[in-house]
């Protein structure tokens, strides 16, 4: 519910206690700066309260989304973002960017920085902060003027020490940042990335992209593979046009990146059985993917084929992982809910 009612934001960048921050960037010419917000949890739970009193889940839920709604009810921006390690992010005149942490401030011109790729003082740039820790922050900038290496609109992750003393600059793909990490480039800051196995030898670089420090490569995740929001995780085959029914299979991030067949979890699905459940008459399945995927729940999107033509209906089926791995329970409870959810740095 945090991740589905607060999607009009852009980056939930993490929990402390009970508390979330979340971020919302500059979108045009006329938003110059990063807005930070926070809630607590008891208030989010009192704030969707009204789902749970009513059979009207789809109108309540469209409310509670409601940008000016959460930000009148729920939300409150952060007064002191040094307190969280919250960066201070001003774009002035001429694209140039003003960063201030709480060990230093600096300005940097865009356009001479960028040159490569032909940044004007004049265009229009949208920039966010994608995660940050007591180490260093994670600045995602576009350029819809201006092309990267491959034709494209221009996407640039910038890796930002907080004492402002070394910063990484690349392109915002896979292959662009693996440069930077066989040349070493991001050695120093390893030891703050977000770590996601026990061991502490996988880290979230930015997105959905991980890196096992040992090797230094960024690890594949298949295109038909789906992984947790949390990053601990791989749904094999999550990720297909159309899920499959029957044995699915769950994975540690590590033993997916060593190749391996050791599974956290495997659990039946049968789409003819819920079906039945919901006294649906279908010719068969017509959608089938996954909504929201972590540690504890899979949430999955189903719609069925009618018997001749159109649809039967539909339901969303919420997995809960949390007291059986192997035998989870099923909820089948209709959320209306047919997008993707996803919420990264909350570990």
């Amino acid at each position: 519910m945090n991740d589905y009612i607060t999607g009009s934001f852009d980056t939930r960048l993490f929990k402390e206690n009970e508390m979330s921050i979340l971020t919302v960037k500059n979108k045009n010419s006329d938003q110059n700066k990063i807005i930070y917000y926070q809630y607590q949890r008891h208030n989010m739970e009192q704030y969707y309260k009204p789902i749970l009193n009513t059979k009207d889940t789809l109108q309540i839920l469209e409310d509670l989304k409601s940008t000016d709604k959460l930000e009148k009810t729920l939300l409150m921006p952060v007064k002191d973002p040094f307190q969280y390690n919250l960066p201070l992010i001003i774009m002035e005149k001429n694209n140039e960017l003003k960063m201030r942490t709480k060990f230093g401030e600096k300005v940097i011109s865009l356009p001479n920085l960028m040159e490569k790729y032909n940044i004007k003082e004049t265009d229009e740039i949208a920039f966010d902060v994608v995660q940050s820790n007591k180490g260093y922050f994670t600045l995602l900038i576009l350029d819809e003027d201006a092309m990267n290496s491959k034709g494209q609109k221009l996407y640039l992750t910038f890796f930002i020490k907080q004492d402002l003393s070394k910063m990484v600059m690349s392109e915002s793909l896979d292959e662009a940042v693996q440069e930077k990490l066989d040349k070493g480039d991001l050695n120093s800051f390893f030891s703050d990335f977000q770590k996601i196995d026990d061991a502490e030898r996988y880290g979230f670089l930015y997105d959905q992209t991980i890196v096992d420090m040992k090797t230094k490569k960024i690890v594949e995740i298949k295109k038909e593979d789906y992984l947790s929001n949390d990053g601990r995780y791989v749904y094999i085959n999550g990720r297909q046009d159309k899920l499959e029914d029957g044995i699915q299979k769950i994975q540690r991030i590590e033993n997916y990146a060593a190749g391996n067949e050791v599974y956290e979890t495997e659990f039946k699905l049968d789409y003819k059985e819920i079906a039945k459940e919901l006294d649906l008459v279908v010719s068969g399945i017509g959608i089938a993917n996954i909504n929201y995927f972590n540690k504890d729940y899979v949430i999955l999107n189903l719609n069925y084929n009618a018997k001749f033509v159109g649809t039967a209906g539909g339901t969303n089926v919420i997995i809960d992982l949390q007291k059986s791995k192997e035998n989870p329970v099923f909820y089948l409870v209709d959320l209306e809910l047919n997008v993707e959810i996803r919420d990264w740095l909350t570990l």
